[in-house]
């Protein structure tokens, strides 16, 4: 406890500035804030005792048609222009609202049997479809009594055949498209002024 105090105490001597002057007088706080010389009013200079003190001057106001010309140059420098897509997809932000499922159509790439050689295989063309279509979601999975790798979540049947074709191009020409309940992400796109921070 002793050697706490001690650092306070050492801690306010030493932030305490070496220069500090102590002022009396409200004018000579003003003057000193502001920077200007200090002169006490009940003692006169002996050098020049018949010049009565000068006002100090009025401090500057600047011209209000000058700021209104400066404000004009600056407004003719700007140029408006319509912003082109892809700044406007910048200044919005992509927020998910949620996860819902519905009916859709996924692409079956591998159906095997239930032993270990067919789960491996399933989670291998899961991997190559992968590198092949990064975006979609792989889904290996046992339905009883399979191991199966399914590929996607498609709205549409013709967006499930565009990927269909590119797995087909990498060696599984077994792949089909199934009907199936997909998940689907509903995405709002927000600006970014608009959002709210909730821990303020």
């Amino acid at each position: 406890m002793r050697k706490l105090l001690f650092i306070i105490a050492f801690t306010i001597v030493a932030l305490l500035p070496a220069g500090a002057q102590s002022v009396g007088h409200g004018a000579d706080i003003d003057a000193q804030i502001n920077g200007k010389a200090t002169t006490r009013q009940n003692k006169k200079p002996a050098a020049e005792p018949h010049k009565a003190p000068t006002p100090p001057p009025a401090p500057s106001t600047p011209d209000v048609s000058t700021s209104n010309r400066r404000m004009k140059m600056v407004l003719r420098k700007i140029k408006v222009r319509k912003k082109t897509p892809e700044e406007l997809a910048e200044t919005k932000t992509k927020v998910t609202m949620g996860i819902h499922h519905e009916q859709g159509f996924r692409i079956q790439v591998y159906s095997g049997g239930n032993t270990r050689i067919a789960r491996q295989e399933a989670e291998r063309a899961g991997q190559k479809v992968k590198s092949v279509l990064p975006t979609q979601p792989v889904y290996v999975h046992f339905y009883s009594p399979r191991w199966s790798c399914r590929v996607g979540n498609f709205r549409t049947y013709n967006s499930a055949l565009g990927a269909l074709r590119q797995i087909r191009k990498v060696g599984y020409k077994g792949a089909i498209i199934i009907r199936s309940v997909i998940t689907v992400k509903d995405v709002e796109y927000v600006d970014d002024d608009t959002m709210i921070d909730d821990g303020e």
